[in-house]
């Protein structure tokens, strides 16, 4: 995937899978994605170190295991005469699979990590586990796909359609370079583009409540105009891609705005924690994967 200039295609998807029902449904969506895009697919599962018995290597036998395993999860959600291109690797003796599965995806070039998603208390953006690591360390984007999406959905079966995606712009370095993908994929993808900026509620003191109204239009205005330039530097225009700026809590929004446009995915992005307390994980993300009903797109800003 080339830089914000340069033309935006994802080539190269690497999902990482536990074996488990939904991570399986995960990797079954992942290859529909990549055929979707005539992208390449790796699949790769991080086998657990035996530290406790005498074996330091994987055995044939369980290596053959994994590998059917991960096989079944790509090829019965392939399309008759696919022409998806897919590999299976499995890491050895994993200690640390949030490390090692960032290290795969630098090694081989990767543009989209795909991976299962808890929701909530169980989220891995409540507790630092496997996902928020790979969020948090990925140079890439991440698409998530929460367990709700996937309990409900089987990629055998269900096709993988984005015909309504929202983008939500921030105005960071890290959302303007997002946004150039998401143009590049939307259209490949013939997708629906919206876009949503949302405000924070600004405290205001008793005297100050006379310019709130006047304050927010104005903001509003400014924001609007930011948005039109954004998508001018695309070669869209807010005829063709609808936008909007709210005020209120950022995952609140998202989630409302999602379900009364229904969404079928949105992309988002995490700036460095200094930049503002809302969008952080456990307040932003761990709010989002609760409730969200579609996959969620997001890439973390690089700090400095």
């Amino acid at each position: 995937m080339r830089g914000k200039y340069g033309q935006a295609k994802i080539r190269n998807i690497l999902c990482p899978s536990d074996l488990s029902p939904k991570s399986q449904k995960a990797l079954g969506f992942a290859a529909r994605f990549a055929e979707m895009l005539n992208a390449q697919l790796t699949a790769c599962n991080c086998a657990p170190a035996a530290w406790f018995t005498s074996e330091y290597y994987l055995p044939k036998e369980k290596a053959a295991q994994i590998r059917a395993i991960l096989e079944d999860g790509v090829t019965k959600c392939q399309k008759p005469n696919s022409k998806l291109k897919w590999r299976s690797l499995i890491i050895e003796n994993s200690f640390d699979p949030a490390k090692e599965i960032l290290n795969l995806a630098r090694e081989t070039a990767v543009d989209l990590i795909v991976i299962k998603a808890r929701p909530w208390v169980l989220s891995a953006f409540r507790f630092s586990s496997i996902v928020e690591r790979v969020v948090s360390g990925a140079t890439c984007p991440v698409l998530l796909m929460p367990s709700r999406f996937l309990a409900k959905r089987d990629p055998a079966t269900s096709p993988l359609e984005f015909h309504r995606v929202l983008f939500d712009y921030d105005f960071s370095d890290a959302t303007d370079e997002l946004f150039h993908v998401a143009n590049a994929l939307t259209r490949d993808c013939k997708s629906h583009l919206h876009v949503l900026s949302i405000l924070e509620t600004p405290a205001f003191t008793s005297s100050e409540v006379a310019l709130v109204g006047r304050s927010r239009t104005t903001m509003q205005t400014a924001v609007y105009g930011k948005l039109n330039e954004a998508l001018q530097a695309e070669d869209r225009s807010v005829i063709e891609v609808p936008t909007a700026v709210e005020w209120g809590n950022h995952a609140d929004t998202i989630l409302r705005y999602a379900k009364d446009h229904v969404i079928d995915l949105f992309w988002t992005t995490l700036p460095s924690p200094h930049f503002y307390f809302d969008k952080l994980y456990s307040v932003y993300l761990g709010d989002l994967l609760r409730s969200v009903q579609c996959p969620v797109l997001v890439k973390q800003a690089i700090q400095d």
